[in-house]
């Protein structure tokens, strides 16, 4: 009995010796995860990027609203404002029923020997819309040695420096529209408008450039025609100090701002003459252009 008491003692010390054995072993190791092979990143395509980028404004263009509006308060004759960057050009335009009116009178209709930027009788400011396809505003160079910071127009000739000309690429002219109908805010915004300079130039008095109707002598004719104004666009360009990166068409409505020169020994039937298309509302602007000088260019004989 006792000796079978004695086995059963040893058989059961063996099995709790072999339990703790096996108990004390390493504990159980995860098993080992595949190895994922790298894969090349793939480029998201946004959304954005599959679309053309819009090109970026980098100039706003200023609104001239309030200047025409105080203006007119004074001198309903003034039909809009005109202005370019840096320059002492940056007044009101009058029109009044013929191109003498205004040569010796200021934009409030008082003498003055520098006069005042004054429109062509012909033009129409009713709206952007009904613009006339040249429009063409005058002003005088008071100097005889084309001074360029003279007053008036006489600043136009800050246009023969190439780098002046590169980092004034637009001239600002914008209307009072119709001013016996009533404007609304939106119609307001579209007067504010931005002309993009495409020539600038010498010329005699030979080259029609300020031609606005088929017939001055008889307006009800119409205005010039869509081939008339490109041959106007065709001549400036070839007469232009610098060749302008500007598709300019006969559909386009155009600016002119034309003054005096005595460039060629004080002749009176030269001219300066700057050309600008009117661009698109919202149509992105930048500070610079890239010009070249025109070696080709049609001069003065």
């Amino acid at each position: 009995m006792a000796g079978r008491w004695k086995r059963g003692i040893v058989l059961l010390l063996a099995v709790i010796m072999m339990l703790s054995v096996a108990g004390c072993g390493p504990e159980k190791e995860e098993p080992e995860q595949p190895q994922q092979t790298e894969q090349p990143e793939q480029e998201t395509v946004t959304e954005q990027e599959t679309k053309p980028s819009q090109p970026v404004s980098e100039v706003e263009a200023p609104s001239l609203e309030e200047q025409i509006d105080e203006a007119r308060a004074k001198n309903d004759d003034i039909i809009g404002w005109l202005k370019i960057d840096d320059l002492k050009i940056d007044g009101a335009v009058v029109q009044a029923e013929d191109n003498h009116y205004y040569e010796r009178k200021n934009e409030w209709k008082q003498y003055s020997w520098t006069g005042s930027f004054f429109a062509d009788y012909e033009c129409n400011f009713d709206s952007r819309e009904d613009l006339s396809k040249n429009t063409v505003i005058y002003g005088h160079n008071v100097h005889f040695d084309d001074n360029k910071d003279g007053e008036r127009f006489s600043q136009l000739f800050y246009f023969t420096d190439i780098d002046f000309a590169e980092n004034h690429p637009y001239v600002y002219f914008s209307i009072n529209g119709d001013s016996d109908t009533a404007v609304d805010e939106e119609e307001k915004a579209e007067n504010d408008m931005v002309w993009q300079i495409f020539s600038v130039f010498y010329t005699t008095t030979d080259f029609d450039y300020i031609k606005i109707n088929k017939d001055y002598k008889n307006p009800e004719e119409g205005e010039i025609t869509d081939a008339q104004l490109m041959n106007i666009i065709t001549e400036a360009k070839q007469r232009s100090e610098y060749v302008y990166d500007v598709d300019v068409t006969g559909e386009d409505k155009i600016l002119t701002l034309s003054t005096c020169s005595y460039k060629y020994d004080k002749r009176n039937d030269v001219r300066f003459v700057v050309m600008a298309k009117l661009l698109d509302e919202g149509e992105a602007l930048q500070k610079t252009v890239r010009l070249k000088e025109n070696t080709s260019k049609k001069t003065v004989e």
